[in-house]
């Protein structure tokens, strides 16, 4: 990877993740006991923010947080991982976002998230960082702030010539425009699933191409991940194997990871998917989302490891 750092504004939620460590998961109605707790820094905008930053981008991130003890602590956070917070709304009488986890031994997890000022993400916020959308490499979102700010924002950077990387998660309905405006689609099995209609990932991938998206990518969690774009190509790459403890925040890793590697190769390809993967494999080795982010130099040792491990086979 070559040294310049590309430019990425990160649009999305801020949220503070209370997480339970359990045997397994309860059903409904069921009390699980003996679980084990810990308080992390959260939200899907906020991981992929911190994600890009550690894994070489110049980040600017847009989010809402409120004006209490959590708002600040995660202010001084962002400043702290390098994250340009010029753009984050402090929003009065308002709480910061909230997200309650359960994760079992092997790494599976339920979620909840209370969107707190995450829901006051609005237009108008969108609309007064317009300079700084044109003057990035990639504007990455998701779906844990206002739809109609995801828009907002997606069309401004189209309008700048600015590529737009979405990841519609939590899923929710994405219109024919908001597809056209999509740059790079990236998706688990279940979103792409429920987006396209199809099971099938080759298909559910087609049919989102076929909707307007120049390039989606599908992630297979220990299965790798599968690429296609609207120029024909497509591929699987496996994953890096590991033994997942916790794999909250993953996904939002190999998002951050794979705007960084994108915005630097203008092109989806095996390399910027293999640098994503990476990461998001360290990730899930380690417990809670944004403390389980590697840095760029670990992820590239990581890969040089596994390569030289592929040479001796």
């Amino acid at each position: 990877m070559n040294d310049k750092r590309p430019r990425i504004a990160v649009i999305g939620s801020t949220n503070v993740d209370f997480c339970s460590y359990v045997a397994r998961l309860p059903q409904a109605g069921e009390t699980i006991g003996n679980g084990v707790f810990m308080q992390a820094n959260g939200g899907k905008g906020a991981n992929q923010a911190v994600a890009a930053a550690r894994l070489g981008g110049d980040v600017s991130f847009v989010t809402a947080i409120g004006t209490d003890s959590i708002g600040d602590a995660l202010l001084k956070h962002f400043e702290n991982e390098g994250i340009d917070c010029s753009a984050v709304s402090r929003i009065a009488d308002v709480s910061t976002g909230i997200a309650l986890i359960v994760i079992d031994k092997k790494g599976e997890n339920i979620i909840t998230v209370n969107p707190g000022a995450n829901a006051m993400l609005t237009c108008e916020c969108i609309a007064a960082v317009k300079e700084l959308i044109a003057g990035v490499d990639a504007v990455v979102m998701q779906a844990e702030i206002p739809y109609s700010s995801v828009k907002c924002a997606a069309q401004l950077a189209h309008d700048a010539g600015v590529a737009v990387i979405y990841n519609p998660a939590p899923v929710c309905e994405v219109d024919d425009e908001m597809m056209a405006l999509t740059d790079v689609m990236i998706l688990n099995q279940t979103e792409a699933a429920i987006l396209s209609g199809s099971e099938d990932t080759a298909e559910a991938a087609q049919r989102l191409l076929n909707r307007g998206v120049k390039n989606v990518v599908i992630t297979l969690g220990s299965k790798g991940a599968y690429f296609s774009c609207a120029n024909g190509t497509s591929a699987t790459i496996p994953s890096f194997q590991v033994k997942a403890i916790d794999t909250v925040g993953a996904g939002d890793t190999f998002c951050g990871a794979f705007a960084v590697a994108y915005s630097r190769r203008k092109a989806v390809d095996l390399d910027s998917l293999r640098f994503a993967s990476a990461a998001a494999a360290i990730s899930v080795t380690r417990n809670g989302a944004q403390p389980s982010i590697p840095s760029i130099d670990e992820t590239l040792s990581f890969i040089t490891h596994h390569n030289e491990l592929s040479e001796k086979k």
